[in-house]
């Protein structure tokens, strides 16, 4: 669907301190640009994700919302629970299964996470204004919850809702989580990169490591060794 949407103007200098040349970046299909700035210089990707979130999102201006959430509700629900930490998902049910209030809080769409609302109370994701003409204006109102924004979000929600922050339970993986580690009661680092894992050891932080699920089964494509024209007809009598 790029070419439907159309492409946005990108920051060659956004790309470079990123990690990835612009040679590499304009011999690649732009189509692979978000899976290869994702993969450069991870570490960068994570201290300026507010920055780099604005720039993917900006791929979804002009995309027609009603397509865009049927897709999503088809292809990425399916696609998340494949590729999840089933640890993951079933520490998320202990937390309900013992009373306690479940809250996403995620710098994705809201429409990509829309599948996992059945098991959280409460989810908190990015949104993008719309035009009047039902498609996204790639934009986004505020500024997606990453980083500070989380522990700053936790806590005002816990304040509406008469809840002690110093009571809950974080579970994160990157040190641009370290608001929310500091805000409430029990951090548990995840699968953490390694300067969150080395400042969850030194304050006596949970550490967890979690498998991801094995993914769904491969499909096999309808691609074989083209067959001669005798074969054709043995095959079809």
């Amino acid at each position: 669907a790029e070419g439907l949407w159309g492409q946005p103007d990108w920051d060659e200098r956004f790309w470079q301190e990123a990690g990835l040349s612009v040679g590499a970046l304009r011999a690649a299909p732009r189509a692979a640009w978000p899976l290869l700035a994702q993969t450069a210089n991870y570490p960068w990707n994570k201290v300026y994700r507010t920055d780099f979130l604005r720039h993917f999102y900006r791929r979804y201006e002009n995309a027609p919302v009603a397509q865009v959430e049927a897709d999503a509700r088809e292809m990425m629900t399916q696609l998340i629970m494949a590729k999840s930490f089933p640890d993951g998902l079933r520490r998320v049910r202990e937390h309900r299964a013992a009373g306690h209030r479940t809250i996403l809080i995620t710098g994705a769409l809201s429409f990509n996470v829309e599948g996992l609302r059945p098991l959280f109370d409460e989810i908190f994701a990015a949104e993008m204004t719309v035009k009047s003409n039902g498609t996204y204006t790639g934009e986004m109102p505020v500024v997606p919850p990453t980083g500070e924004a989380r522990a700053q979000l936790l806590t005002d929600y816990c304040d509406r809702e008469g809840l002690d922050i110093n009571e809950c339970v974080a579970y994160a993986d990157s040190s641009s989580d370290l608001p929310l580690f500091e805000a409430v009661g029990f951090p548990v680092a995840v699968n953490p990169e390694t300067r969150l894992a080395t400042i969850a050891r030194k304050r006596g932080w949970l550490v967890e490591n979690w498998s991801k699920a094995s993914g769904s089964s491969q499909s096999i494509l309808p691609i074989g060794k083209l067959l001669s024209e005798r074969e054709r007809k043995a095959f079809v009598s």
